[in-house]
């Protein structure tokens, strides 16, 4: 999906030049409400020296504030995919001691995951957000790791200097968790913390049964992949780990609309679309018409959603003729 938004000759980005023209004009919306909200921002506290991760904390409260609304999935398909790249990588490097033990490390980690769920329940509304403190670290640790496997199969790269590489045949999950800085943790807490009070309402207001974690859609594959955040209940909802709250690009506007709009049979049936922002506890949320209206949409939700697989399928050359 990323890629199709990037790309300026993409289907996607033909489909919302001529259908959603308006994005600065959506975002103007959501940066008036970022900057009414005035509220502090929560950022990490590394050692000095030490840069923060910041694409890795982002990735992993995303996959923490999954669970707080459903724990149906307990693995993600890309941190599976992560665990077979790095062990392929390295068995090409003639290590196989090394792939064998990533591979038992990604077991351990999905064993401990689905142990983890099943006794805290963290998507059990009848409790808060942020569990008991040796709980919310655990799982806090296992969510970096996901992410550092995760990272593998996004970026085709396992980069010697991560914790893999550098435990080589000595990898255990235990080892790996243990290489996981407390600052990490401790940045993931006071998220969670900020989106026990700032999600309350709506995780209350939703079952575990319709809520879905990293949801795909009909027209993902033609995109060449889209799996948004959430979605709980009717609301689409996309979480950003901002440092600066107003600084979003206009390219996240057509990421939320374009997940809303691969849904094609409307299997979700959305009413709702927003974005989360992790850091500042912030739900900032628009009806899905009313937010293609401010994309610039003159036609309805259902229309656009034809006119898009319509588009798709004409230049997928997998597409039945």
């Amino acid at each position: 999906m990323t890629s199709q938004i990037d790309s300026p000759d993409s289907p996607f980005t033909r489909f919302t030049a001529l259908h959603l023209p308006r994005p600065r004009a959506a975002m103007d919306t959501y940066r008036a409400a970022a900057r009414a909200a005035q509220r502090p921002v929560s950022l990490p506290t590394p050692p000095p020296g030490v840069r923060p991760a910041w694409g890795t904390l982002g990735a992993a409260i995303d996959h923490r504030l999954r669970y707080a609304f459903t724990c149906r999935q307990v693995i993600d398909g890309a941190v599976r995919e992560g665990v077979a790249s790095a062990a392929a990588w390295c068995a090409s490097m003639r290590r196989p001691d090394v792939a064998d033990a990533i591979l038992a490390t990604g077991r351990d980690l999905e064993s401990e995951l689905r142990s983890l769920l099943k006794q805290e329940q963290p998507d059990d509304r009848g409790q808060p957000v942020l569990l008991a403190a040796a709980a919310e670290d655990r799982l806090a640790r296992l969510c970096v790791a996901m992410v550092w496997f995760e990272e593998v199969y996004r970026s085709g790269v396992l980069y010697p200097g991560s914790a893999m590489v550098r435990l080589a045949a000595g990898l255990t999950l235990p080892a790996l968790l243990a290489q996981i800085p407390d600052y990490m943790v401790d940045d993931l807490t006071a998220q969670v913390r900020l989106a026990q009070d700032a999600l309350g309402e709506l995780r209350a207001g939703t079952e575990a049964e319709e809520c879905y974690s990293g949801p795909i859609f009909a027209g993902s594959r033609a995109v060449g992949g889209a799996d948004a955040d959430l979605i709980a209940g009717r609301l689409l909802l996309d979480f950003k780990a901002l440092k600066d709250p107003v600084r979003l690009p206009p390219a996240a506007a057509y990421q939320l609309a374009g997940y809303a709009l691969l849904d094609f049979e409307d299997l979700y049936r959305l009413e709702r679309v927003g974005f989360y922002l992790t850091r500042s506890g912030q739900l900032i949320t628009w009806g899905l018409g009313e937010f293609a209206g401010l994309l610039g949409a003159q036609v309805p939700v259902p229309e656009l959603r034809a006119e898009l697989s319509g588009r798709l399928a004409s230049e997928d050359p997998d597409a039945e003729a």
